[in-house]
Protein backbone atom coordinates (compact mmCIF):
# COMPACT_ATOMS: atom_id res chain seq x y z
CA UNK A 1 0.00 0.00 0.00
CA UNK A 2 2.95 2.31 0.65
CA UNK A 3 4.42 1.86 -2.45
CA UNK A 4 1.86 2.98 -4.39
CA UNK A 5 0.91 6.15 -2.51
CA UNK A 6 4.79 6.79 -2.98
CA UNK A 7 4.32 6.19 -6.43
CA UNK A 8 1.12 8.37 -6.90
CA UNK A 9 2.44 11.15 -4.87
CA UNK A 10 5.73 11.05 -7.16
CA UNK A 11 3.89 10.69 -10.96
CA UNK A 12 1.78 13.84 -8.91
CA UNK A 13 4.70 15.86 -8.18
CA UNK A 14 6.30 15.50 -11.69
CA UNK A 15 3.42 16.30 -13.24
CA UNK A 16 2.97 19.46 -11.18
CA UNK A 17 7.21 20.01 -12.09
CA UNK A 18 6.43 19.53 -15.98
CA UNK A 19 3.67 22.00 -16.01
CA UNK A 20 5.87 24.57 -14.40
CA UNK A 21 8.59 24.16 -16.80
CA UNK A 22 6.41 24.42 -19.54
CA UNK A 23 4.24 28.02 -17.98
CA UNK A 24 7.91 29.24 -17.05
CA UNK A 25 9.17 28.72 -20.54
CA UNK A 26 6.26 30.21 -22.21
CA UNK A 27 6.23 33.27 -19.74
CA UNK A 28 7.73 36.74 -20.94
CA UNK A 29 9.04 38.08 -17.77
CA UNK A 30 12.15 36.58 -17.45
CA UNK A 31 13.72 39.75 -16.74
CA UNK A 32 11.93 42.98 -15.81
CA UNK A 33 12.84 46.57 -15.60
CA UNK A 34 11.00 48.84 -13.71
CA UNK A 35 11.36 52.66 -16.01
CA UNK A 36 8.83 54.48 -13.97
CA UNK A 37 11.14 57.41 -12.32
CA UNK A 38 12.95 57.57 -16.09
CA UNK A 39 11.45 60.55 -18.16
CA UNK A 40 11.62 58.34 -21.26
CA UNK A 41 8.18 57.39 -22.54
CA UNK A 42 8.65 53.49 -21.49
CA UNK A 43 7.38 53.07 -18.24
CA UNK A 44 7.99 48.68 -17.93
CA UNK A 45 10.28 46.36 -20.05
CA UNK A 46 10.40 42.75 -19.60
CA UNK A 47 11.92 40.34 -21.53
CA UNK A 48 11.89 36.28 -21.97
CA UNK A 49 12.98 33.81 -23.99
CA UNK A 50 11.15 34.38 -27.06
CA UNK A 51 10.82 38.06 -27.42
CA UNK A 52 11.12 41.74 -25.71
CA UNK A 53 8.45 43.42 -24.95
CA UNK A 54 8.09 47.54 -23.76
CA UNK A 55 4.62 48.66 -21.92
CA UNK A 56 4.47 52.31 -22.17
CA UNK A 57 1.93 54.55 -19.60
CA UNK A 58 -0.54 54.56 -22.09
CA UNK A 59 -0.97 50.76 -21.59
CA UNK A 60 0.35 50.45 -25.01
CA UNK A 61 2.51 47.15 -24.85
CA UNK A 62 5.30 46.60 -27.89
CA UNK A 63 6.95 42.80 -28.48
CA UNK A 64 9.97 41.97 -30.70
CA UNK A 65 11.11 38.46 -30.60
CA UNK A 66 14.19 37.27 -31.21
CA UNK A 67 14.68 35.75 -34.60
CA UNK A 68 18.19 34.48 -34.48
CA UNK A 69 20.43 33.19 -31.33
CA UNK A 70 22.65 35.86 -32.10
CA UNK A 71 20.37 38.64 -31.08
CA UNK A 72 19.90 37.35 -27.03
CA UNK A 73 20.98 39.87 -24.21
CA UNK A 74 23.94 38.95 -22.61
CA UNK A 75 21.51 37.26 -19.34
CA UNK A 76 20.25 34.70 -21.76
CA UNK A 77 23.20 33.71 -24.03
Amino acid sequence: MSVTICQSMGFLVSTLGIGGIIASTCMDQWSTQDLYNNPVTAVFNYQGLWRTCVRESSGFTECRGYFTILGLPDLFS
